[in-house]
């Protein structure tokens, strides 16, 4: 993909600075003139305001002409940064299309190898086949190498984009620098910081008792959903020991047993250190696999499904947990991110070890149970969107089905660091979290799904109950897949294909306002996915 960026448009803004720059040089010059050649002491007045304005007019000049260099220097070099990046990009394209035809005729040459050896074929057929495989072994690698090698030169371009944007900025900042020494610009200054200090120190007493709050909300619902557990236990154990072949003492044993299991699974996830975060390369399987990226808000939860099949190196496994991160740029330069979270790929951990993905059972009670305590999943998520570049004021969409929802709805209603614009989930409990009403929801619920009613039991029946409010949109509705019981009512494709067939129960406002978060609204000026991931320690 082409680096954002219209180096043509810069250019032509970067012309405009110039000329400004150079009629206010002329503009200077001609009030110094009238300073400086007129002698009667009738134009005293005029002459000092005269030599004043043309010193302000050169202070303009400075930072108009100091920006305009900069603007051009960059124009060039962003020019040039898309150019090394768009053949980047052909290379790659080249280089993968070949590779795909290169390990076809390694596949192809393998057969016909062992297809020799197996009829006993002249020694000298044998070889002459052999040669042929390792020649196509070898040509696959080339293109293997030669697609690396130009995702590289992509990455290098984008660096070079990244620093020429930083030092056009350094020397606009210098341009600034340079004209503003006037005493009365000191001065200024001097209480510009002075405001900027106590709006600075506002912002801190602000956000101090944000984040206060939200731990205090953090610590409400884990009193809650612990308060809740314990109901059930207890229920459990009252159920238990009526039963005359159990009584008391074996129904004591498996409940805390069961406790016992909740804590340990709990604590062997908050526990454990934040997972070392890296970029996800996909295999070409799932490159193959994806349906390509969402086109409004009505196809957002393809993402979810899709992410769920990442990171499994066998149909069997749950190795890694892997994110996606989209960055959408629209045209007027506002930057957007929509983060997809896989739900649980892995439940028998506490059986049979951890397998490596940090989205198993263990991360499921420890968000539900204990939200006050950070889990390996959220801390990692964090992590994932630091080092995708996400600002602290970037409008960001949580997108995830089941676990990847609870997951969503988590961050919205706890956490602070982010600018969480908006939250799709389907098939989550999320309808007690205390998501503020600055953050637009969708939830989509199947009709006889239990886990968006799990909230409901632990939170001892407060809220839990779907939601309908200004920022907060839920769909109900059977399941395309009902026929088929649970596994197709709580099942990901079916959510996906609900949210497209009842996109119209969403408000018309509110899909405008989150399509804009997609390749297909018309304001869209780039985008750029990256994909994360990380294995448990």
């Amino acid at each position: 993909m082409t680096l954002p960026g219209n180096p043509e448009a810069l250019a032509e803004r970067a012309a405009t600075y110039v000329s400004s720059a150079s009629r206010i040089e002329r503009a200077a010059d001609d009030l110094r003139n009238l300073a400086y050649a007129s002698t009667a002491r009738s134009l005293d007045a005029i002459r000092e305001r005269s030599g004043q304005a043309a010193g302000d007019l050169s202070a303009a000049y400075g930072r108009y002409a100091g920006t305009a260099n900069a603007l051009v220097e960059y124009a060039a070099a962003l020019r040039e940064a898309q150019r090394k990046a768009d053949e980047a990009d052909a290379s790659e394209a080249h280089a993968e299309r070949h590779a795909g035809n290169a390990d076809t005729q390694v596949a192809a040459y393998d057969r016909q190898v062992r297809a020799l050896e197996q009829s006993a074929a002249p020694a000298g057929n044998i070889e002459a086949a052999e040669r042929q495989l390792a020649d196509a072994r070898a040509a696959a690698r080339r293109y293997d190498n030669a697609a690396t090698a130009a995702r590289e030169a992509h990455e290098q371009a984008r660096r070079d984009m990244e620093a020429a944007a930083q030092r056009a900025m350094s020397l606009i900042d210098s341009a600034i620098d340079a004209t503003n020494e006037g005493w009365l610009d000191k001065v200024g200054t001097f209480f510009e910081c002075l405001g900027s200090f106590f709006a600075d120190l506002g912002k801190w007493i602000g956000d101090f008792l944000q984040d206060l709050w939200k731990e205090l909300e953090r610590l409400v619902a884990t009193v809650l959903a612990l308060v809740g557990t314990v109901l059930i236990l207890a229920l459990v154990y009252a159920l238990l020991s009526t039963i005359p072949f159990i009584g008391p003492f074996i129904a004591a044993l498996v409940v805390g047993l069961l406790a016992g299991f909740l804590l340990s699974s709990i604590l062997s996830d908050v526990l454990k250190p934040t997972p070392q975060v890296n970029e996800y390369d996909r295999t070409r399987r799932e490159k193959r696999d994806s349906q390509g990226e969402p086109t409004d808000l009505a196809h957002a939860l393809k993402d979810a499904g899709y992410v769920d099949s990442l990171g499994h190196y066998t149909e069997d496994s749950a190795d890694e947990t892997v994110i996606k991160v989209t960055k959408v740029v629209d045209a007027d330069g506002v930057v957007r991110w929509r983060v997809a979270l896989p739900s649980t790929q892995e439940w028998l951990s506490r059986f049979n070890g951890d397998q490596g993905a940090v989205n198993d059972l263990d991360s499921n009670l420890a968000l539900m149970l204990t939200p006050s305590l950070r889990s390996q999943y959220e801390r990692a998520v964090l992590q994932a969107m630091q080092q995708a570049g996400v600002g602290p004021d970037d409008p960001v969409m949580l997108v995830g089905f089941s676990q990847g929802g609870i997951m969503a709805g988590h961050l919205a209603a706890y956490n602070s660091d982010y600018n969480w614009d908006a939250v799709v989930v389907a098939g989550a409990p999320i309808d007690s979290m205390p998501i503020p009403s600055s953050t637009t929801v969708v939830s989509v619920q199947h009709d006889g799904d239990p886990v968006p009613r799990l909230d409901s039991v632990i939170s001892l029946g407060t809220d839990g109950y779907a939601q309908q409010r200004p920022n907060w949109t839920t769909i109900n509705t059977p399941s395309p897949l009902a026929s088929q019981g649970v596994g197709g009512i709580h099942n990901a494709a079916a959510y996906n294909s609900t949210l497209q067939n009842q996109i119209d129960r969403v408000p018309r406002g509110t899909q405008d306002d989150l399509d804009a978060y997609f390749i297909g609204d018309g304001s869209t000026y780039g985008y750029d996915t990256t994909y994360y991931s990380w294995q448990e320690k």
